[in-house]
């Protein structure tokens, strides 16, 4: 009976010891989603030298691990006249979830101005870090790209994002 607790003491050790470092390390998961926002132009007081604008907006959109999800955007704008292209960034993506959580996105990225049947739109690409956030998505790490445009006639921006993120 004596060999079987101490069996049974051992066993039960080993358990433990084996799941703890499995338990430890967040899994990496895939991050996808999508958002349509409103576009706000501002003056670019609080960016540096040379920029254009400071691009603000705010809307909606779903993402994986969040659901329907709050969107706010900002960031700086360099733009060439000469060959209607730019830069931006980097900024701050901040993802809202309905329970309160919070998902941070450092981004920057890149765009082109072409005209469409539908107007004067701005494509982009852009890429991001994960800067935590709060509730689950505390510690957060994780990246990944976004690809999108905008229709400057009407100052609505639609993305999807995609990438992998660990909580």
């Amino acid at each position: 009976m004596k060999k079987l607790y101490g069996t049974i003491a051992l066993l039960a050790i080993l358990c433990v010891a084996l799941a703890a470092p499995a338990s430890a390390a967040d899994p990496s998961r895939p991050f996808a989603g999508h958002d349509r926002v409103a576009d706000t132009l501002l003056a670019p007081s609080d960016c540096p030298a040379g920029a254009a604008w400071r691009y603000s907006a705010t809307g909606a959109g779903w993402f994986l691990h969040l659901g329907l999800t709050s969107v706010a955007v900002t960031h700086c704008t360099f733009v060439d006249p000469a060959t209607g292209t730019g830069t931006f960034g980097p900024g701050t993506i901040t993802l809202t979830a309905a329970n309160g959580d919070e998902l941070r996105l450092v981004h920057q990225g890149t765009f082109r101005l072409a005209m469409t049947p539908d107007g004067l739109t701005s494509a982009f690409d852009m890429t991001w870090v994960v800067d935590g956030g709060t509730g689950r998505f505390a510690g957060a790490t994780g990246s990944g790209t976004t690809h999108g445009s905008s229709l400057l006639s009407t100052g609505i921006t639609k993305a999807s994002y995609q990438g992998e993120i660990a909580y």
